[in-house]
């Protein structure tokens, strides 16, 4: 009896023994399991979801922390490029066709430009008159220069070039005149009957007939106008 007890004693301190390794082995792999959660972060992890302080900061930042669209990397933004237009001096458009330009001149297309004479035959020894109308045709006033400086009087015979201003040592002056919107001025030039060609002061011996009158002002011509030179 007594050695049958002992045989179950030690029976009974392996299975305790072979128990105390297992659960040692137990605790080993649930030891080093959390450690791999501490180490590796796990399903959890700070990269999927964001803490505290940037779910704070994506509330209150907006659309994103530069104050850009969402999608715009550089901050510029849809209309960066019509605003950067805008900006640019080089790209400002020009003066409305309704507005004067900056420096209050008449554009060439504000400004018509007559030709008349004072009578519409001439006999001999009369010398004829020519006149330049220069009207302000646009809606704004402007400053055009009405002075000789500007001014050509050309006299043409037959499709051929008779007197013209332009080739004659004429006083060349300036005169910036305020024009109002419809205000016409007006330009006269007493023409001694001479060729340009030959002499500009002294009457030449000029054929009867049909003449036309063309004057320009800055470059704006006038349409021909026709008068005659009639025989003494």
């Amino acid at each position: 009896m007594g050695s049958q007890r002992r045989r179950q004693s030690a029976e009974v301190y392996r299975r305790r023994r072979i128990l105390v390794g297992v659960l040692a082995v137990v605790l080993l792999v649930l030891v080093g399991w959390l450690a791999g959660l501490a180490m590796g972060g796990g399903p959890g992890s700070q990269e999927d979801e964001p803490g505290p302080d940037s779910a704070g900061q994506d509330a209150d930042a907006g659309p994103d922390s530069t104050g850009s669209a969402p999608g715009d990397e550089d901050g510029s933004g849809p209309d960066t490029e019509d605003s950067q237009e805008a900006e640019d001096p080089d790209s400002d458009p020009e003066p409305s066709p309704d507005q004067p330009p900056e420096d209050g001149s008449c554009r060439s297309g504000d400004l018509e430009v007559r030709a008349s004479t004072g009578s519409e035959a001439y006999g001999p020894g009369y010398a004829p008159m020519l006149v330049m109308e220069v009207e302000n045709t646009a809606d704004y006033a402007c400053e055009a220069d009405l002075g000789t400086e500007e001014q050509e009087f050309l006299v043409e015979h037959g499709g051929a070039v008779i007197f013209s201003t332009a080739e004659c040592s004429v006083s060349r002056e300036s005169l910036p005149v305020q024009l109002e919107p419809g205000q016409v001025e007006q330009a006269h030039f007493r023409w001694p009957r001479s060729d340009s060609a030959e002499d500009c002061a002294e009457p030449a011996a000029l054929n009867p007939g049909r003449y036309e009158l063309t004057v320009s002002l800055s470059g704006v011509r006038s349409e021909p106008h026709d008068f005659s030179l009639n025989e003494g």
